[in-house]
Order: C-alpha cells, then sequence, then structure tokens
C-alpha cells in the first residue's frame, strides 16, 4: 500500500470537487495515454481422468489449476504460472467443478492479492462463476495457490487442485535451470486408484491423510532431468501433500538453502544436507552439480529406506565454475524485533484423540465427535473464522505468538499475510531466517514473532488439511 493510500481521508467541499473536476478534464491539445491494461493469466480448476496405478490400472477423478484452453490430453504435470517483478498481472479463475473454490497465495504478503480465506476475507467461486484475482508482483518468490474452503479442502487438495505462482526478480539470478519440485504423496487402493475417504474422522482426528505412494511434480518418484556437467540450479521446493511432512535430503552436489517460505535467507549449508518441508512450505535450493559428465545428484526423501524424488545426471560440455552463490535481494523483511514491546498471545491447539487404539474405532469417533468439523479447538473454542480474533493490533506493533500443541499429534500452523521469526527459548533470540510456516511436534510449545505491519483479516490455521478441517483455525486482525 502506498502512502498516499494511507493518509487520512476528509469530505471535500462542493467548490474542492468542482476545482478537482475541471483538473481532471482531458485538454484538447493533448494526447491522453491509457495505462497498459495488465496481463491476464487465465486458468481453470477442472476434473481430469488418470491411471495413477499404471496404464493397465483404473483411471482416478482428480482436480487440476491448468491454462485455460489447456486440452485434456496433455500431459499431467504440475501446473507452474510465471510473471516478473512489477508487471502489472491479474488472475482469472475458472470453476467448472462442483463445488465452491477459494486460493490463498501462501507466502504472499499483500493487501492487494486477496487472501482468499471464506469468511474472512474472501469468498468462494461457485461452479460455473469465474473471479480475477489482481496479483501483487511487488514481491519476488515461490508461491503456491492453495485451496482454502474448509468443507472441502480435504478432498480438493488429495485430489490435486494446486498450481505455483512464481515472480521472478527483476533482474533475476543467473541459474542454468530454474525447476519447481512439488513433492507429495498419493493414497491409493489396491486397484491402483486414488482412495476417495476424503475428510474421515479417522483422519482427522489423528494425523491427517497419510498416502501410500510418492510422487513427484505428479508423477511416480523419481522425475528425471538432465543438465551440463558443472550447471548451477534452481530448484523450488513445494510440499502439496495433504498431512505429510517430507525430508529431503540432497546428494552428489553442492547445495545451498537460497530462501524459505518464499523469503530469502543468507544462503547456507542445510545441515546433515537435508531440509523437512511440512505441508505448504515451500524451500528453494542452491544446486551446483559435479564439474564431471555422467555424475548424478540426488534429492530423496529420508522416508523408510529412502526414495529418490529428483534425479539430474550431467551430459555434455562442462560450464566452468562459477563464485559463491549470491543472496537474493533484500526482501525488506525487519532485522530486529523489538520483544519487549510487543503484544502477546496464546494459541492453544487441543482435541483429536489419543494414540490408544480403542479410541480410534469408527464408533468410538462417531459418538465422541458428532460434528467433523469440531474435533479439534483452538483457545477452547470451536468457531474457527467466526469467532473473535485471538489478537487485534495496530499497524506497525510487535506480535509475539505462544503457540502451544496440546494435542497427541504433530500440527503444523500457517500464518497468512506475515513472515515471522522463530524464538529460542525464553526470547533471548530467534532462528536466522523468516518462515510462516510452524512445525509443532506432539505437548510442545513454541514462541514466533513478527511486526503486524499488513493491515487486514489474517488466519491463523493448519496446514495440515484434515486438521483445518477440523477446527484448527483461528485469525487476528492488523488495523
Amino acid at each position: 500500500m502506498d502512502t498516499a493510500s494511507r493518509l487520512p481521508l476528509s469530505r471535500p467541499s462542493r467548490r474542492d470537487a468542482l476545482i478537482g473536476l475541471a483538473a481532471s478534464l482531458p485538454l484538447p491539445a493533448l494526447a491522453q495515454t491509457a495505462a497498459p491494461a495488465p496481463r491476464r493469466i487465465a486458468m481453470r480448476a477442472e476434473a481430469v481422468e488418470r491411471r495413477l496405478g499404471g496404464e493397465d490400472k483404473p483411471a482416478s477423478r482428480l482436480f487440476r489449476l491448468r491454462p485455460a484452453g489447456l486440452p485434456p490430453e496433455k500431459p499431467d504435470t504440475f501446473s507452474v504460472f510465471r510473471a516478473r517483478e512489477g508487471e502489472a498481472c491479474e488472475i482469472e479463475i475458472e470453476n467448472t467443478l462442483g463445488h465452491p473454490l477459494a486460493f490463498h497465495f501462501r507466502g504472499m504478503r499483500s493487501t492487494l492479492t486477496p487472501d482468499g480465506v471464506p469468511g474472512l476475507s474472501g469468498r468462494a467461486i461457485a461452479p460455473g462463476e469465474k473471479a480475477v484475482v489482481p496479483l501483487d508482483t511487488r514481491q519476488p518468490g515461490t508461491f503456491l495457490m492453495a485451496p482454502v474452503v474448509a468443507a472441502q479442502v480435504c478432498e480438493q487438495n488429495a485430489r490435486g487442485l494446486h498450481a505455483a505462482v512464481i515472480v521472478e526478480e527483476r533482474e533475476p539470478p543467473v541459474f542454468d535451470l530454474d525447476h519447481v519440485l512439488a513433492v507429495g504423496d498419493w493414497r491409493l487402493d489396491g486397484e491402483g486408484r486414488l482412495q476417495e475417504d476424503f475428510g474421515t474422522r479417522m483422519d482427522i482426528a489423528r494425523v491427517g491423510r497419510l498416502g501410500n505412494r510418492l510422487v513427484a511434480n505428479r508423477s511416480h518418484a523419481p522425475e528425471r532431468l538432465e543438465a551440463r556437467p558443472g550447471a548451477r540450479l534452481r530448484i523450488r521446493m513445494i510440499n502439496i501433500s495433504n498431512a505429510r511432512p517430507i525430508p529431503l535430503k540432497v546428494s552428489g552436489c553442492e547445495a545451498k538453502v537460497y530462501s524459505i517460505d518464499s523469503t530469502p535467507c543468507q544462503p547456507f549449508d542445510p545441515l546433515r544436507r537435508t531440509v523437512t518441508l511440512s505441508p505448504g512450505t515451500r524451500i528453494e535450493l542452491a544446486i551446483d552439480l559435479p564439474a564431471e559428465p555422467d555424475k548424478e545428484a540426488r534429492i530423496e526423501a529420508k522416508l523408510g529406506d529412502g526414495l529418490p524424488m529428483l534425479v539430474i545426471r550431467t551430459k555434455g560440455e562442462p560450464i566452468p565454475r562459477r563464485g559463491d552463490i549470491a543472496p537474493l535481494p533484500d526482501p525488506g523483511l525487519p532485522p530486529a524485533i523489538r520483544l519487549q514491546n510487543a503484544a502477546r498471545a496464546d494459541i492453544r491447539i487441543a482435541g483429536g484423540i489419543g494414540t490408544d487404539p480403542a479410541e480410534a474405532t469408527p464408533e468410538a469417533l462417531a459418538a465422541r465427535f458428532p460434528d467433523p468439523a469440531r474435533i479439534f479447538s483452538v483457545n477452547g473454542g470451536t468457531d474457527g473464522f467466526a469467532g473473535k480474533p485471538v489478537l487485534k493490533v495496530k499497524r506497525g506493533r510487535e506480535v509475539v505468538f505462544a503457540v502451544f500443541n496440546d494435542s497427541a499429534w504433530p500440527q503444523v500452523l500457517a500464518v497468512h499475510g506475515h513472515a515471522f521469526r522463530l524464538l529460542h527459548p525464553f526470547d533471548d533470540g530467534w532462528e536466522p531466517y523468516f518462515l510462516d510456516t510452524l512445525y509443532l511436534a506432539p505437548k510442545t510449545v513454541a514462541r514466533i514473532a513478527f511486526i503486524a505491519d499488513n493491515p487486514g483479516r489474517w488466519a491463523l490455521r493448519s496446514a495440515v488439511a484434515e486438521h483445518f478441517a477440523g477446527g484448527v483455525r483461528t485469525w487476528f486482525e492488523v488495523e
């Protein structure tokens, strides 16, 4: 928001209005130059049929966000839409599904691009409707378009209704390949078909929906690429699963973490060459491939015995080695937060069941939780976005949230509209990067801090689709 739009408003007199009108009339001798229309990115939410278990297996019904006009028989790759920093741009979404739709742009800190959450700051797109959303391109980064209609999010997420939106830097750094790697999982039945048991009490009350097949960019892992020896790659990794955290280990190359949750960081070597992506998390890696041909670099999921998600083989003429990886431009976020002046609030997540199998029978779950939308609570309430905000502050105020996971299962909290620092215990410092997604182990507490510099009503909600649907949602307001 620019400075002029924040100035206090006063009612003009009739004389002032007439003077302003006269001043705004076109001069006959001067040509009028209209501002160029924004570039429109047209996409369609549609259902497609795909054989997930193999060509000899039955088809599954999936949901996709794809470029409008793309024939259904085109290869089913993960959709990536790109814009350039500062470009006038808007997104048109056509809903051809039988569900209401709404999308949040994970990582975008903007009041120009709507937050998208129905009942809080947005309106759902009805079946058969189109909606045009302005895209704020002042913040470069990797953003995830994720569904946020709580009643449908379990199914829409599991069927694959996501897309990446990349806002490229005005002067992008030099990479030989810029590649999006969307990792997730499918829950397939014995015939290789997507199981349609979406949003069950069993999944909601425990860890969420876990699949039995890991996938990379909507195909069976691993995805395979070729690049020249010595090439420098930018790998934009996104976790699009309903509930599964996915630890990813890099081997066979040099790699540095370049950006986390759509915010640049000082490049650093990941601990044990491993990063963990919670649902909805985005992490960018800058990778330097080996200088020799016929070498492999891998990004492998550290689950079970390990499973390669991306395999890159060097081929062709070597590229001369470059210098150290330079950080991305400063994102403009505060380097320090005055914690002693912060407004503070607690967020307590409770509910679900314990680990006793007797609690997990369908009969026990139905008796205990007649309403699947109220299996979890936040601060003792189950009204979600219809309830009172956990905090209301003036713009520019420092904020500290203490987030308690009182449940027996991991919780993943997404903060909309802001990037936060994860505090060390006792508020004696913070991690040297910004986040918008917080992973909490069972029965633990963490504290996050940020400056509330983005006016509006902002969601605090689970990034696990089933927990979001089951009641892990509340909000805060910046005036």
